[in-house]
């Protein structure tokens, strides 16, 4: 869907948006505009604080059926691969922002960036998780869950809470912090996921947080190929949390190869899912590796 825009120049060849109007709350940044690279989302883009336009270009007649694209009227943003920085407060109270897709071009971003944008839950980014990015940066500007999602993988980083006790007399104050979601957040080398250091804090997210967010940690982690999370896996339920997955075939298969998932279990899945198509694919799966391994266990015997 084209989109409309207010853009001031910061260069002969490149433009920061300043607004955006478009007539779906689905909203694709393009890489050209009016022949422009398309290079920074300016402060306060899609907040609904007034914008100072008086010096900034209109791309092209507003449509009638067109809106400002600013503060609960954003559900979903995807920058293109050009844009490089994200203004001061550009999604400043999109309380209905759900996602956003970020290029791995994007070099810095402002101040309070998602300042309330709650129901943020999923950050797309167009590379490998293994690959250099600024999401450390992002991550400081999130404190609820948030799930990131790359093209080979997906990481979940659980909430926290922090906030300042008194500790002396003199109105001496300490930054208190609750919650593992802090101390993962915290794990990356060199611009890259340090897995190490995020696997690290998983011992003690068993001790503190509820059973779907240790899963959801735990499923993701054991997608990317990590296997310490197949003991843990393999001594709990999985049946009440993975029919929420939108890849839950390629999980529940990966699942049955490490032995992480029983015949019962997945009776039990097959149940509960509703989509006719995704519970076929999910019988299928029985009837292939549940045979299988019957089969191996017989000879065996």
């Amino acid at each position: 869907m084209e989109i409309c825009v207010y853009y001031e120049k910061i260069n002969e060849d490149s433009i920061r948006i300043k607004r955006v109007y478009a007539s779906t709350p689905t909203i694709e940044i393009p890489e050209f505009i009016d022949g422009y690279i398309v290079r920074e989302i300016g402060n306060y883009c899609f907040s609904k604080k007034e914008v100072d336009l008086s010096n900034s270009v209109l791309s092209h007649e507003i449509p009638s059926s067109y809106y400002e694209c600013s503060g609960s009227d954003v559900e979903s943003v995807k920058l293109s691969k050009t844009v490089t920085k994200l203004g001061d407060y550009a999604f400043y109270n999109c309380r209905k922002l759900k996602e956003i897709f970020l290029p791995s071009s994007l070099m810095c971003i402002g101040s309070d960036v998602f300042m309330n944008c709650l129901r943020l839950n999923h950050i797309y980014y167009d590379c490998s998780i293994f690959c250099i990015t600024i999401l450390k940066q992002i991550l400081t500007q999130i404190t609820w869950d948030i799930e990131v999602d790359f093209i080979d993988g997906s990481i979940f980083y659980p909430e926290y809470n922090g906030g300042y006790d008194e500790v002396g007399p003199a109105h001496i104050f300490a930054l208190n912090i609750e919650g593992e979601g802090f101390r993962m957040r915290q794990c990356f080398k060199d611009g890259k996921i340090d897995f190490d250091g995020y696997d690290a804090c998983f011992e003690k997210l068993c001790a503190e947080e509820s059973e779907s967010c240790i899963f959801h940690v735990a499923i993701l982690r054991f997608m990317t190929g990590s296997e310490r999370y197949i003991p843990y896996l393999r001594a709990h339920d999985l049946t009440s949390y993975l029919h929420t997955y939108k890849d839950i075939c390629v999980m529940v298969e990966k699942l049955i190869e490490e032995k992480c998932m029983d015949v019962q279990a997945l009776d039990v899945l097959i149940s509960m899912e509703k989509d006719l198509e995704t519970r076929t694919v999910l019988m299928e799966l029985k009837n292939k590796k549940m045979e299988t391994s019957s089969a191996y266990s017989f000879e065996d015997f």
